[in-house]
């Protein structure tokens, strides 16, 4: 008997489902689709220095926090135990540095529970469409690496995908 696929793998087959359907929806527009792949830093450390819940309780936060920061053009979707995918729709690579940038302003900001203020920052990964990929795991592979990239570079901060 197969192994039921875990929550994590589902939400990523079903995440890049969507994807491929909004490529599909986007081909021959002047417009861009952003991936941004999120990943909050040190969720672990919190974890282990106040406990699962209150990191339980940073991730809805964060959650929150980055639905509101895409202003209901996209939904962020939990792929892992502190990271998050979600598509957008840009004008261009410029205009998705900015969302970015506001992705990781918002991050930022302390995390208030139970009168304990947490800080916890994001590196961030993004990869445009068609620009530097034409299909949808080409798009979340880049924004991977990339992500990758800005945790390599100290956390805090985000990096564009490699063109193909």
């Amino acid at each position: 008997m197969a192994a039921a696929l875990d929550t994590w793998t589902t939400n990523r087959i079903l995440f890049q489902s969507h994807v491929e359907r909004a490529i599909a929806r986007q081909r021959g527009s002047r417009k861009q689709l952003a991936l941004i792949y999120v990943d909050l830093d040190r969720i672990g450390q919190v974890n282990h220095a106040v406990g699962q819940e209150f990191g339980d309780q940073v991730l809805v936060q964060a959650a929150v926090r980055l639905a509101a920061a895409l202003g209901g053009h996209a939904m962020p979707t939990r792929v892992a135990p502190d990271d998050f995918l979600a598509l957008v729709e840009v004008a261009d690579f410029d205009a998705a540095a900015q969302l970015i940038g506001r992705l990781l302003e918002r991050c930022r900001e302390p995390y208030v529970i139970d009168c304990l203020a947490l800080k916890v920052t994001a590196s961030i990964g993004f990869s445009l469409f068609p620009s530097q990929a034409d299909d949808a795991a080409g798009l979340m592979q880049r924004a991977e690496r990339a992500l990758y990239r800005a945790k390599i570079a100290g956390r805090d901060c985000c990096y564009p995908g490699a063109t193909a």
